[in-house]
């Protein structure tokens, strides 16, 4: 008898966990690109001209698939980014500004924007940026591009 009420709960232990598991799991992307994934907000931006904090500027970079977000300002800049050893490379720039004329569309950065100095506060000067990962580990993450070093720390 025993055996027999052990068998039917058994049964109805995995009849009540296959029905209700779904409640339980998440449909959230799993991170594929290890610690660099989440935001992080940039604290120092050297350049020839010296070093400036820019904590207070609040100005963030979030990584998450294979996409970035540069926000500053509530100015909002997108991009695809290809990790490549030890370095990231970031293309197809768009943005969604409170400055832009539709607002609710995000436009593809031309290069005549590039040019206008639309990133240069994050030293992208170019359609294609490629920087250098002079240090990234679960609290910093330190870029570089060739006239640019971006320290960021992650949140």
């Amino acid at each position: 008898m025993k055996r027999i009420l052990f068998s039917l709960s058994f049964i109805f232990s995995l009849l009540l966990f296959s029905l209700f598991s779904p409640l339980f799991t998440s449909c959230d992307k799993v991170p594929i690109n290890g610690v660099l994934d989440g935001l992080w907000q940039i604290m120092t931006i050297e350049t020839p001209a010296g070093t400036r904090d820019v904590k207070a500027d609040r100005a963030y970079l979030s990584i998450q698939l294979h996409l970035s977000e540069w926000d500053h300002n509530q100015n909002r800049y997108y991009a695809h980014f290809s990790h490549e050893g030890d370095s990231l490379l970031f293309y197809d720039f768009a943005h969604n500004s409170k400055h832009s004329s539709s607002a609710d569309d995000d436009t593809w950065i031309t290069s005549s924007e590039m040019s206008a100095g639309l990133l240069d506060i994050w030293g992208i000067h170019t359609l294609n940026a490629r920087f250098h990962i002079n240090s990234l580990n679960g609290s910093t993450l330190i870029l570089q591009a060739a006239d640019t070093t971006l320290t960021f720390r992650k949140l």
